[in-house]
């Protein structure tokens, strides 16, 4: 079993030390950026933000108490990162600002979101989770000086990570696609019932304008193909009834799972505003 008890939060660590702590001869077993120790429910990255110029340039970094982060260039533990929290699994971070410097322990960090891609690899983010500690590790990033482009990326992570609480929020109230039940979490899409280009910022984040949804009712929903009751039944546009049974859903027969109180407001907005009648 891997010893974390001499590892602490805040403190810095090389590879060869950890090799020592934790029994390996070598530290060459977790050179990587991810290390997935046998036998252990541990998932731990290995994090560096100004990378060698030979080495793939990651767009790594730190702020607010979030890991921005790319994945794997194959993505070989996608799957497991995304699940650790269903799956029981913890997420341990080792970051450093510079290569060869010493990581800093940042502890256990939780997943928020990701960006999937085709063509290279995937868009994490994490929160640091340990309050108490994080303040003074000194891994958040230097203040830079101002510059339109700076200011660009921070509100694109900081939009992003209120995303990625939304659909923790909606994974909390629906525990799987709100209309079949599905619980495929990499399939699953956070869909907004009033659509977010007209909602307000609170609007945007309240988790009872929104339903979790798989692909082709979201996209069926988002395009106002379908729409609900206030009773959760689901209502057809004329534009895809004669199909309904390829799709596979069916007036008086297709329904949200259940209904909260909340919803109804932002349903009735997405009946009038977006339903194709």
């Amino acid at each position: 079993m891997m010893d974390f008890s001499k590892i602490k939060v805040g403190n810095t660590y090389d590879r060869p030390q950890l090799a020592k702590l934790w029994g390996y001869q070598s530290h060459q077993a977790f050179s990587r950026g991810v290390f997935t120790p046998v036998n252990t429910n541990r998932i731990i990255l290995f994090v560096t933000k100004e990378k060698p110029a030979t080495s793939t340039q990651y767009n790594d970094y730190i702020i607010d108490h979030f890991l921005y982060w790319d994945g794997e260039e194959k993505g070989g533990n996608n799957n497991r990162i995304i699940n650790a929290h269903q799956n029981g699994e913890e997420i341990h971070l080792f970051y450093r600002y510079r290569h060869h410097q010493p990581f800093i322990y940042m502890g256990i960090v939780q997943y928020i979101d990701h960006e999937p891609f085709s063509h290279k690899p995937f868009e994490f983010i994490f929160k640091i989770l340990d309050s108490e500690h994080k303040d003074k590790t000194g891994a958040e990033e230097p203040q830079l000086p101002y510059t339109e482009r700076n200011t660009e990326k921070r509100n694109l992570v900081l939009s992003r990570i209120g995303q990625g609480k939304f659909r923790m929020s909606l994974f909390d109230l629906w525990d799987g696609c709100a209309v079949t039940g599905i619980k495929i979490p990499e399939i699953l899409r956070a869909s907004h019932i009033k659509p977010w280009k007209s909602s307000t910022n609170y609007e945007r984040l309240d988790p009872f304008n929104g339903l979790l949804l798989s692909p082709t009712i979201d996209l069926l929903f988002d395009h106002g193909f379908v729409s609900f009751k206030d009773d959760g039944a689901i209502l057809l546009s004329k534009r895809i009834k004669e199909q309904s049974a390829l799709l596979n859903i069916t007036e008086g027969g297709t329904s949200l799972t259940k209904i909260y109180e909340s919803n109804i407001p932002y349903l009735d907005y997405h009946r009038r505003q977006v339903f194709l009648k």
